[in-house]
């Protein structure tokens, strides 16, 4: 954290050169600076390999962390967490990372071969940014493809729309609609959890009819479609269709309220119902029917007019679609006592003005602030006999400026965002081949130099990719500078946001109108104005592992305990001890494991440990993502080429791809579900089944995490497994493990990785044996074979798993340095030719790797992305080979 601070104020500093800093208000000063030193914050940004996979490849990755102030790179948190979320909002996988000795964060993330077709979202964050919530952890979409769903092409159309959606749905080749397949066996999950049971569609004349029942949709609307084609398994995550008989428009007054008998401009944005953009048109009406002005939009569902409101008169916008569709929306009512902020760049400058009603004769005393990132760069009383305030264009550092216009009680009246585009911010990257031609398994050689505007090397450290361009494109809608200067800032989904990068006059404008419509709330700029700043935050910077719990006994069997903590990963690595202290309480940390190690803690007293009892209060799982993901409307266009090469590639390594099928498909699991050997199973009353497969598919890493995946249970915010249903709601179900049952159940004794299944049985089931005592039914464990039971453990002993450290792997690619390697038979299929998530440019700029080609035409892109040691920007993607 100390580097954090320490950066903030060598920005202050700079500041201060300014001469307008002189008339600055000391509260409004202070009162940021003092939120900055409380709560300084984090930014990243996800840089993978490349953007299209195929299941049963390795997504490789480095998270880039920096202040999000100053933009330099931050290490104050010890890991990051990265997570791999499915189309549906469910997790797939987490791993968590450890800075390297170079201090960057680069990791790797296993695609399960058999996990469905779909764009999945790779998610990033630190337990310190939790403190601003999920909207501003970082996230990335990549595709992973399956070979089998590239031979099939669903088609999904919508019959009726209603409470319950009604759908056609057949199958075409990719590259033939007209050509109409029937698979052999199609399943439909609604609610997209193929571990549940799906929907057989019955096909006439090669269409199926299904009604999506909207109780079974998830948040997320997505849902499965599972088919067996040519004996291949082919899975594919889809969004339900959309009506595109419906869309919304919302009007933004610029300043936040439109003025009364003055023009003011007012920019929309409109969205279908699948939350992305819709191009419209329209006229606004008063309520005469008079035309007062006509908009349509030009960027992604923006756009903007003028309009000047007259007082007794009300507004509506008749607005139009492409196909035709037509909505009629109020606009904002207009204020005679609204003063709002309004900016224009004029070249190389930034006009601010005020605009009022000429109604409104009150010339209150008002301020004008404008801050960025938290820092504030401008906070002066505004003078009435101005018409406007020029800033010259170098006057803001790069990213969006926040305008506030706030009364003597500092009450905000208006804001009004913008962004400033200023060309240091971006590190001038040049790549340089050592020579213009390579062939196949040819030693590359490329040095890259890093420059700042002005021509001077620039030290830094970034992620480089080096891939095939005949098999990936290359992602054109998001990278490292539209993220940290953009997205980073900005509440909500944003589209295409690289393409807001580009230099043009047509871009400045779509720029302008996403900082009209998008909500902007990264500080809580009204209390920090009023001096109420943040004083505590639930979640410390992570510095290491922390282990705490409790020891309990009779009188005084706890007093003096000593505390013993043994780290086990197939032996013994590490031990640690520690004291409780006068209320019992002990505390270790200091702890870094890597993944899988568990943790035996156990409370010793010379004298005997038989009256002590101990529980753990740390180490529990991290919470379920909870995000609603926007899915292209497009399906992802995979290259052929790339199909097949990596398909070919997953043979040679791994063997051929095996698809288990049997006469009724209920998942594509290689194998299915054994029917739990427990006497209260019953397939009527329990059909959901955990197992050993789903613990190690979906990377679940305490007892607590997979009961959460029991339908008709929700747990508390103290951990405490609940029964909702209103037979027994908020009591707490009976345990059976190996059929002993216990009331009240310590989960944390439990290790997940002991369990063979595990269900949840109705309380018309336990009740008939168990009574009263089993109202709320039984969470019913089965252990592996060979189990020694935890719950013989001694009282005094806990175990516990916590999510470790990711260790390093280094990316792999052949060394063709020997004849016989050059000459050798097998094939080299890489996509991904080169990858480090860790080059360093030194002093001068420059730096140096090296690698080999693969037997395909050299023909590669160079994507690299980072951050210089002075906050400057790396962000470049171009041919190796000049074109």
């Amino acid at each position: 954290m100390r580097a954090i601070i320490s950066a903030f104020f060598l920005v202050l500093v700079f500041v201060t050169d300014i001469n307008a800093w002189q008339v600055v208000p000391d509260s409004i000063v202070r009162y940021f600076e003092k939120e900055l030193l409380h709560f300084p914050q984090e930014k990243m940004s996800i840089h993978t390999d490349r953007g299209v996979y195929l299941a049963g490849e390795r997504v490789w990755f480095r998270v880039h962390v920096v202040d999000a102030l100053t933009l330099l790179p931050a290490n104050a948190s010890r890991y990051v967490y990265v997570e791999l979320i499915a189309p549906t909002g469910s997790l797939v996988k987490r791993v968590k990372i450890r800075p390297d000795d170079k201090g960057s964060f680069g990791g790797y993330l296993d695609i399960d071969e058999n996990l469905p077709e779909g764009y999945y979202t790779i998610r990033a964050y630190t337990q310190f940014m939790r403190n601003v919530g999920e909207d501003y952890y970082a996230h990335k979409s990549v595709f992973i493809s399956t070979p089998a769903s590239q031979e099939l092409k669903p088609h999904v159309v919508i019959t009726e729309q209603g409470e319950d959606l009604k759908t056609r749905i057949y199958f075409s080749t990719e590259a033939d609609e007209t050509d109409t397949i029937v698979p052999q066996q199609v399943l439909v999950f609604a609610d997209g959890d193929r571990g549940g049971k799906g929907d057989h569609l019955k096909f006439k004349n090669g269409v199926a009819e299904y009604t999506f029942k909207e109780k079974e949709v998830n948040k997320s609307r997505t849902y499965l479609l599972q088919a067996i084609y040519n004996n291949k398994i082919a899975e594919c995550y889809l969004s339900l269709p959309f009506d595109d008989s419906d869309f919304s428009v919302t009007f933004f007054p610029e300043g936040g309220t439109a003025v009364l008998s003055s023009p003011s401009k007012i920019a929309f944005k409109a969205i279908g119902t699948d939350g992305l953009s819709v191009d419209v048109e329209g006229e606004v009406k008063d309520e005469e029917g008079n035309v007062c002005t006509t908009f349509r939009s030009t960027h992604l569902g923006m756009g903007s007019f003028t309009l000047n409101c007259m007082p007794g008169k009300r507004y509506v916008a008749h607005c139009k679609t492409g196909n035709g569709v037509e909505k009629e929306f109020e606009l904002p009512v207009a204020s005679e006592q609204a003063v709002s902020v309004n900016t224009l760049w004029l070249n190389d400058v930034l006009r601010v003005s005020l605009n009022r009603s000429p109604l409104n004769a009150n010339r209150q005393n008002l301020t004008l602030v404008a801050q960025l990132r938290g820092l504030v760069l401008y906070a002066k009383p505004w003078d009435n006999k101005r018409e406007f305030i020029d800033f010259s264009k170098d006057f803001f550092p790069a990213g969006i400026v926040h305008f506030i216009l706030i009364d003597e009680n500092c009450n905000i009246l208006s804001e009004r965002l913008v962004f400033s585009r200023q060309d240091d911010a971006v590190a001038a990257v040049t790549l340089n081949p050592d020579q213009l031609d390579y062939t196949p398994r040819q030693k590359v050689v490329l040095e890259l130099t890093l420059k700042d505007v002005y021509g001077n090397p620039l030290e830094g450290n970034f992620s480089m990719s080096v891939v095939d361009k005949a098999d990936v494109q290359p992602d054109t809608t998001s990278n490292i500078l539209s993220t940290l200067l953009l997205t980073s800032e900005l509440k909500g989904y944003i589209e295409q946001p690289a393409g807001y990068m580009k230099k043009d006059k047509r871009t400045e404008y779509n720029l302008d109108l996403l900082m009209m419509t998008q909500g902007w709330r990264r500080y809580n700029v009204p209390e920090i104005l009023k001096g109420h700043t943040t004083e505590t935050l639930p979640y410390p910077v992570e510095l290491s592992d922390v282990v705490t719990g409790r020891v309990e006994g009779l009188v005084s069997a706890s007093k003096n305990a000593n505390i013993s903590l043994i780290a086990l990963k197939d032996s013994v690595i590490g031990t640690e001890m520690t004291v409780v202290d006068s209320e019992g309480m002990f505390r270790f940390d200091r702890l870094e494991y890597p993944e899988n190690t568990q943790y035996l803690v156990q409370a010793l007293k010379p004298k005997g440990s038989r009256n002590l009892y101990i529980a753990l209060d740390s180490c529990k799982p991290l919470p379920q993502p909870d995000l609603k993901l926007l899915v292209p409307r497009m399906k992802k266009k995979v290259e052929y080429n790339y199909m097949q090469k990596m398909d070919m590639k997953y043979t040679i390594e791994n063997g051929m791809r095996v698809y288990n099928l049997s006469e009724v498909l209920i998942t594509a699991r290689r194998k299915t579900k054994e029917r739990p050997s427990s006497p209260f199973y019953s397939e009527i009353f329990e059909p959901e089944v955990l197992t050993s497969e789903d613990v190690d598919r979906q990377n679940i890493l305490s007892v607590l995490d997979l009961v959460r995946r029991l339908p008709g249970l929700t747990i508390d915010s103290e951990g405490k497994v609940k029964y909702y249903r209103e037979t027994a709601k908020g009591v707490s179900p009976m345990v059976l493990l190996d059929n002993v049952p216990y009331d009240d159940f310590n989960y944390e004794r439990l290790n997940v990785n002991d369990i063979e299944n595990l269900f949840f049985a109705s309380p018309l089931t336990m009740t008939v044996v168990y009574g009263s005592r089993a109202r709320a039914g039984a969470i019913v464990i089965t252990t592996k074979e060979g189990f020694v039971q935890k719950n013989t453990l001694n009282k005094n002993m806990s175990i516990v798993t916590p999510l470790g450290y990711q260790q390093e792997v280094e990316f792999y690619a052949p060394v063709y340095d020997t004849k016989e390697k050059l000459e050798s038979r097998s094939r080299d299929l890489r996509s991904t030719i080169y990858w480090n998530p860790s080059v360093v440019a030194d002093a001068e700029g420059r730096a140096h790797v090296e690698f080999y080609a693969a037997d395909s035409p050299v023909d590669y892109r160079v994507v690299v992305e980072g951050v210089c040691q002075n906050g400057v920007i790396i962000s470049s993607s171009s041919s190796m080979v000049p074109e």
